[in-house]
């Protein structure tokens, strides 16, 4: 870094009498390679990255001293952190004014993050030091556009919000027209300064009317205070959905089933997934996922090439259930982005049956209260709470005797089965039967013969590993009011991350030399029954992931949290994350 010393000493001689100390402070400045003025109030335009900065401090001295006054140097970035500091200029301690200056500081060895940065110079003389500052700007020459994403088709947003990363500029023009050079556009724009502009629901002009199916090209601009452009962003396309037509994007799973009867866990499972298209557009492309037991299917992802408005396509994967397991968890996806995320995936339970439970001679009979103080515990603390004051009167379940009651809450105790849904009634004759009961009786009532295959439809259920190097599923949230971000680099870090999501499974090879694992953990009251990661993107201040959440139906809150972990080459960049399906 190339310095340059200044000191000047004026002979102005000032007495040392009526001061409390002997330096006064006389000002800070910053200023650009060419001498002009550009910090606080006076500054002329922001600084960019390529730049290179002068800083000026001068002191008035009351007194002669044989001792030289020292100058410090130091830049504090908008967070506040200390990311350049200097010292060792001085001046003679002669009275007067003196002034120093350092010069040549490249912002590229000390810039993080677009914003304002705080010059702090000090000088100090015979016990006595001042301070002063000067503010000045730093903007990033890009400026990354985040929404609408590139090639966009089909939005319906009222309004529609253009968002981008933000470069430091004092303001930002958009610009909207229907060529990609953006010549005579159709609507331009300033805000003042925020990273994101709403376009006029009833723009002054007819032709600022955005038309439905016509491809628009958007661009945004960063002007410093004088309107100078400083930083600019790649051009994006997009266009809107026809109204009138009522165009709509919607690609669901609409069954998820065994092509045949499967007594043998150790035998292929054959199934099937519908994908159907319940919207107005033909889609092409598609990716459609299966798993089975959080293990991909041998044959998965298959892909749609073309599916058009009604039609039904059924796809047939051949999966594997995992070694050791009695039950695992089939899930199906169509991977796309569009106007009813939730129904994009179908879970279907497969569990063996856990054997012929009818004789409950080897089990402790339990009591009715009992019984139902088992339930209760399972029912979770909520459910407990709303239930004080009541008295237990009675515990139906159709067609069950007392004794098939005992085996299904036994088989509960043990965990040869588990309550996947329960509902207590108050209509005055006492508890209803509930699907927790009808679920746990096919588990452990031996209403099957052994190695039979039962299923039952599930609206939300864990996920684990869906594809090869992507883990998937439900755990305890880390943070009760927040969703949780990981960036795992070492494999010392991915054992512990890896206990808290499967503790009792082995943890997964990775190779962190060219290899790192990127994790996203919905915060409870996301309501989040998958999680679901887009990809990876360049941006100013490093990397960013972007991922968006599928939301459990109307009515149902799942008690853990849902997470997405998987393997992307490795970056040492700053990592930030990005929930695409925020409504604002």
């Amino acid at each position: 870094m190339k310095t340059i010393y200044f000191a000047a000493v004026l002979a102005a001689l000032l007495p040392a009498a009526g001061y409390a100390q002997n330096l006064t402070p006389q000002g800070a400045s910053v200023h650009d390679s060419a001498g002009t003025l550009r910090s606080d109030a006076s500054r002329t335009g922001s600084f960019t990255t390529a730049e290179s900065v002068t800083l000026r401090q001068s002191v008035s001295n009351s007194v002669t001293s044989l001792n030289p006054i020292v100058f410090t140097f130091k830049i504090k970035n908008p967070a506040g952190a200390e990311v350049f500091t200097h010292s060792g200029n001085s001046a003679p301690g002669t009275a007067g004014t003196a002034q120093t200056q350092l010069a040549g500081i490249a912002i590229s060895s000390f810039y993080s993050a677009p914003g304002n940065y705080t010059f702090v110079g000090t000088a100090s003389l015979d016990g006595d030091t001042v301070t002063q500052q000067a503010v000045f700007m730093i903007s990033s020459p890009n400026i990354t556009l985040i929404y609408p994403p590139y090639g966009a088709r089909g939005l319906s947003d009222k309004p529609l919000t253009f968002r981008w990363t933000a470069s430091g500029a004092a303001r930002y023009r958009v610009t909207v027209a229907e060529n990609a050079g953006l010549y005579n556009p159709v609507h331009m724009a300033l805000n003042a300064g925020e990273s994101y502009y709403s376009y006029p629901a009833s723009p002054a002009e007819p032709r600022e009317q955005l038309v439905a199916d016509q491809v628009y090209h958007w661009k945004v601009e960063g002007l410093d205070g004088s309107n100078n452009k400083i930083s600019e962003s790649s051009v994006y396309n997009f266009s809107m959905k026809s109204l009138a037509s009522a165009q709509t994007r919607n690609i669901a799973i609409t069954l998820l089933e065994l092509s045949a009867p499967i007594l043998d866990f150790e035998k292929p499972v054959n199934m099937k997934a519908t994908l159907y298209n319940s919207g107005s557009i033909t889609e092409s492309n598609i990716a459609v996922k299966l798993s089975l037991g959080g293990i991909a299917a041998q044959d998965s992802p298959k892909q749609v090439l073309s599916i058009a408005p009604g039609e039904k396509q059924v796809l047939a994967f051949t999966a594997f259930m995992p070694g050791g397991q009695e039950q695992g968890l089939a899930v199906a996806c169509a991977d796309l982005f569009d106007d009813n995320i939730p129904d994009n995936c179908k879970t279907m339970l497969l569990s063996k049956s856990s054997g012929d439970a009818s004789a409950p001679t080897a089990r402790k009979k339990l009591s009715y209260d009992e019984m139902f103080q088992e339930i209760l515990k399972r029912l979770g603390p909520e459910a407990a709470k709303a239930l004080e004051g009541y008295t237990f009167e009675s515990l139906t379940c159709g067609g069950c005797t007392q004794d098939d009651l005992s085996a299904i809450i036994a088989a509960l105790i043990s965990g040869e089965a588990q309550l996947v849904d329960a509902s207590v009634l108050d209509d005055g004759t006492g508890a209803a039967p509930s699907p927790a009961a009808q679920t746990a009786a096919s588990s452990a009532s031996g209403g099957e013969a052994p190695g039979d295959i039962s299923e039952s439809s599930l609206d939300l259920a864990p996920v684990r590993h869906e594809t090869p190097g992507e883990w998937t599923g439900f755990m305890e949230p880390p943070s009760a009011k927040a969703p949780s971000f990981f960036v795992v680099r070492d494999r010392k870090e991915w054992r512990k991350v890896w206990k808290l999501l499967s503790p009792e499974e082995d943890l997964p090879d990775v190779d962190f030399k060219t290899k790192m694992v990127v994790g996203v953990v919905a915060a409870p009251q996301d309501r989040a029954e998958t999680v679901r990661m887009l990809g990876k993107r360049k941006t100013d201040e490093g990397i960013a992931f972007d991922y968006y959440v599928i939301e459990a139906a109307d009515g149902q809150k799942p008690s853990l949290a849902a997470y997405i972990f998987r393997i992307y080459d490795r970056s040492e960049d700053k990592a930030d994350f990005k929930r695409l399906d925020v409504k604002k």
